[in-house]
């Protein structure tokens, strides 16, 4: 399993060395619900941080991540798998319906992403140990599969998401 509910991100930031510097790409910061009206503008925000998370992973490191081959079913690129199942579980799970933000951490042996909601936390250890939800989406299919650690800011109450990926 690597679902990691014991793992916390200043362990991961040991574990690739981190290097003083990480991104924030804000996609909804108010504590409103995503609705018809706002939609549009939310969710087109929340793609551009996806591109925009994956271009700068591939040239800070070099890499040749891409969100389509997740449309595509490419599963050994974890990078697009976990921003597209996470930002697809918070669009649709979480209280205000829409992802606060993506952040990125950038370390020598690797980086980190999380994937942030506001409001109501959700409890992801009781959700990965029930299967709850388990017909609806893949995320957590993906996460107990996934080569690289998933883990959550705390695993009962918890409102972001992380992949660590090393290298």
């Amino acid at each position: 399993m690597v679902i990691h509910f014991e793992h916390t991100l200043q362990n991961a930031l040991r574990e690739i060395n981190f290097v003083e510097h990480s991104e924030t790409f804000v996609v909804h910061n108010d504590e409103k619900t995503r609705i018809l009206s706002n939609s549009c503008e939310i969710v087109e925000k929340y793609g551009q941080a996806k591109n925009d998370v994956v271009k700068l992973i591939n040239d800070v490191y070099g890499r040749n991540f891409d969100l389509h081959n997740w449309i595509e079913r490419k599963t050994d690129d974890e990078v697009s798998y976990f921003l597209s199942e996470a930002g697809s579980n918070v669009l649709n799970y979480s209280q205000f319906k829409a992802p606060s933000s993506f952040n990125v951490w950038f370390g020598k042996k690797g980086f980190i992403i999380g994937v942030e909601q506001k409001g109501k936390s959700f409890n992801a250890k009781f959700v990965h140990d029930n299967n709850v939800k388990s017909n609806e989406g893949m995320a957590f299919s993906f996460f107990k599969r996934c080569q690289n650690k998933i883990f959550f800011d705390h695993p009962q109450d918890s409102n972001i998401v992380y992949l660590e990926f090393l290298f």
